[in-house]
């Protein structure tokens, strides 16, 4: 009795094919809102920087002309148009810090503003002496939920500013105390523009 060779034809079968898709499937639903994640994350870091570098220079000028300076939210307050998930010039806000002398570092993902007792731009300072409070203003990923970072810097008797468009507070630590004189991200901010 002779047997039948059948050879098989290469490739493969529909239900290994379906296995495979499958794996990818997974695997893309787990690692794209981790690459999101990351993406919004790098953009952070913009905020830092600039606010830790915008910090410092109100605090240099405070130390030759004895005052802070306030300035409204740029480039929001010039162009009436919220943030958005684009990078824009920063060419207003050069020119609104420029009596402070600041100019952040490169084009930016955020809207920056200082608010001071002498120009608070709609906060509330409860400050009796010379404070200010920097903040940094985008909506990242296009949501229209807003994400804010801050700078607070108080008073000698702990009295500080909100930020100037929405009214954010020094936002709390681990402990429960109020973060000061460091950048920190406020959370659960809800979009009002």
């Amino acid at each position: 009795m002779s047997r039948l060779n059948v050879k098989r034809t290469q490739g493969f079968t529909l239900i290994e094919l379906m296995i495979v898709v499958a794996i990818l499937g997974v695997l893309a639903a787990t690692a794209i809102p981790s690459f999101r994640n990351y993406q919004l994350s790098s953009k952070r870091t913009e905020a830092y920087a600039n606010l830790s570098a915008l910090a410092k220079t109100q605090k240099a000028y405070f130390a030759e002309f004895n005052e802070f300076v306030g300035v409204e939210a740029e480039p929001f307050a010039t162009t009436s148009l919220p943030p958005t998930s684009t990078k824009r010039s920063k060419d207003s806000i050069a020119t609104g810090f420029e009596d402070v002398g600041w100019v952040p570092d490169g084009d930016v993902y955020y809207d920056y503003d200082t608010a001071t007792p002498a120009e608070p731009w709609n906060a509330t300072c409860t400050c009796t002496e010379a404070c200010f409070t920097a903040t940094a203003y985008g909506d990242l990923d296009g949501d229209t939920v807003m994400s804010a970072m801050i700078y607070v810097h108080p008073d000698t008797l702990g009295n500080d500013c909100e930020s100037g468009y929405f009214n954010y507070s020094a936002p709390l630590d681990g402990s429960g105390g109020r973060v000061y004189d460091a950048v920190a991200r406020v959370v659960g901010v809800s979009n009002e523009y």
